[in-house]
């Protein structure tokens, strides 16, 4: 076969074959089969606008999924940050006096009534329970009830707080 090229591609052919320390034939031959190849594997243009129209939609499908991945991520460090900010109080407040044992007046702070329910002390170890019911007389101690009607909401709000499993 014979093809007249013009002086410029004949010099890069030259150049080509002399890399490859190839022939001028031989260097022609490798470039116009891997032409070939190409293009048989190429397929027609409307295949390959095809091709990008379903891709530019998978791509803009993944963000758009990025986007509202990076929403619930946000909205799950915010849970996170309100549960260990209401974890904290409540382990302040878990640790604030709030009433007295009937028995041998120790103080007794909050852990005592959310925790073990009885007096701290070892000698004494009565229940709290006493301190929940009203006194025989019907008029309750009001700062102890308050801080334990302060105790248990502080629990509650915790409880209510806590995050809700998402679906995946």
């Amino acid at each position: 076969m014979y093809a007249r090229l013009p002086e410029a591609l004949k010099e890069d052919l030259q150049a080509r074959a002399a890399e490859r320390a190839l022939t001028v034939n031989r260097a022609l031959v490798e470039l116009l089969e891997q032409a070939l190849a190409r293009s048989a594997q190429g397929g027609s243009v409307a295949e390959l606008e095809a091709t990008s129209t379903r891709l530019t939609e998978e791509l803009a499908q993944t963000r758009a999924g990025l986007r509202e991945a990076e929403l619930r991520l946000r909205a799950a460090r915010e849970r996170e940050q309100l549960s260990a900010r209401l974890q904290r109080a409540l382990a302040e407040r878990a640790r604030h006096q709030l009433a007295s044992c009937p028995r041998c007046r120790q103080p007794l702070r909050g852990s005592d009534f959310l925790v073990s329910g009885h007096c701290p002390n070892e000698q004494c170890d009565s229940p709290l329970s006493s301190l929940l019911t009203p006194t025989p007389n019907g008029a309750p101690e009001k700062d102890e009830y308050l801080a334990l009607l302060g105790a248990l909401g502080a629990l509650v709000g915790l409880a209510l707080a806590t995050p809700e499993q998402s679906e995946p």
